[in-house]
This record gives C-alpha cells, sequence and structure tokens, in this order.
C-alpha cells in the first residue's frame, strides 16, 4: 500500500434534515450527519394578512452585522426606515428577529450576527447551492419557503422539500466546523403569480 492510499481519508457528508415543532430542534444541527433542522411552525393568520397587505416600499430591507443582543434594535431601525408605522404586527416582526439572533448565537457559540431582511419581487437565488458560512438560519415572513434537496438530485422535482413559511431552517454551510461537508443544497423559490414581493429573514453567524 502507498503513503498516498494509506492517509486517503472517504469524505463524509451531512445529508439528515430533522423536523420539530420546538425551538430546541434547531439545537440539533450540531449532532453528527445533521444538515439541516427545522422548526416547523407558523405564522399567526393576522400576522400574514397585515405583512401580504404592506406595500413593498413598507416591507424593511436590512444588511448589518451586530452584537446579537442589538439584533432587535437593527430590524426596528429597518422599520422606522421604510415608515412602517408601530403595530402589535411590527412589534412581532422585529421580536421574532431578534429572538431568532439569540436563538442562533446559543445554538453556535457567537456573540455577533450578520442580520439580513431580503425584499425581492424575483428569484433572489434561483440555483442550488451551499452558502459559505458556517451556517445559516432563514425565515420567509412572506411569499413561498426556501426550497432544499440532496446533492445529486436537483433535477428531480419529486425529491426537492420546501421550508413552509415561517417555519426556520437552519442549514449548514461550507465553512461548517468539523469534518463534515454538508450534503444538502438550497435556492429561492420560483415567486407564484400574484404573490408580490416575497420577505426573508438571513441570519449568519459571526466568529
Amino acid at each position: 500500500m502507498s503513503l498516498a492510499q494509506a492517509s486517503y481519508q472517504p469524505q463524509i457528508f451531512a445529508r439528515d434534515v430533522l423536523m420539530g415543532r420546538d425551538p430546541e430542534i434547531l439545537e440539533d444541527i450540531n449532532r453528527p450527519g445533521v444538515a439541516a433542522s427545522i422548526w416547523a411552525r407558523r405564522c399567526s393568520h393576522d400576522f400574514r394578512e397585515w405583512i401580504d397587505s404592506l406595500p413593498m416600499e413598507q416591507l424593511p430591507e436590512l444588511r448589518t452585522v451586530v452584537p446579537v443582543h442589538l439584533a432587535e434594535a437593527a430590524a426596528i431601525a429597518a422599520c422606522e426606515q421604510v415608515k412602517l408605522p408601530p403595530s402589535p404586527e411590527r412589534e412581532m416582526l422585529t421580536g421574532d428577529a431578534g429572538a431568532l439572533a439569540l436563538i442562533i448565537s446559543k445554538v453556535l457559540d457567537v456573540r455577533q450576527v450578520r442580520i439580513r431582511f431580503d425584499v425581492s419581487d424575483e428569484v433572489m437565488c434561483p440555483k442550488f447551492h451551499v452558502d459559505n458560512v458556517p451556517a445559516r438560519l432563514l425565515c420567509t415572513y412572506r411569499g413561498a419557503g426556501t426550497e432544499y434537496v440532496l446533492a445529486g438530485a436537483e433535477e428531480n422535482p419529486e425529491r426537492i422539500s420546501k421550508v413552509p413559511r415561517g417555519a426556520v431552517g437552519l442549514f449548514r454551510g461550507g465553512a461548517w466546523h468539523g469534518e463534515e461537508r454538508t450534503g444538502l443544497l438550497h435556492r429561492s423559490p420560483d415567486p407564484a403569480a400574484g404573490s408580490g414581493p416575497r420577505l426573508l429573514l438571513v441570519i449568519d453567524p459571526v466568529s
């Protein structure tokens, strides 16, 4: 046996997707073999009606890096920037962004996060891909949820799954620590006719 053969290590891929109804499911992203964990929850009817009624120019856009305890304040500032009037639903949106930032900080043991509100009436990332980050949290508040599929099965529509609207998906990225590489890809969905712009929350850990 040659030295090259002796030192060869087969690539290990994480391919499992775990789903649960409690936020603790997101902690399972740290388990061996888990490529994504999804907190299966729904937006309330009142929140959906409110956010679906907003014109595109009043949907908050945000792109910043903040200490995790300032994530909610950053979301509030984004709402103020587009003159979105205060309401219980706006408070739900900004409070949820702050709460999810806190969750990811605990799950991934970080003190800072990169937080984004992406607003678009076009496909944001149409190709299946892996993000070049340790992990990425995605939550769609308006529009269709993120699609995901095992690498190698992208051309089979029956193998493509979707994170439900309002649910929280935590995906391993290409810079995940350890030897495992993720075997799961994701992308933005095609917008449904007449659905209007999509509002997506994105949170990345920052070391």
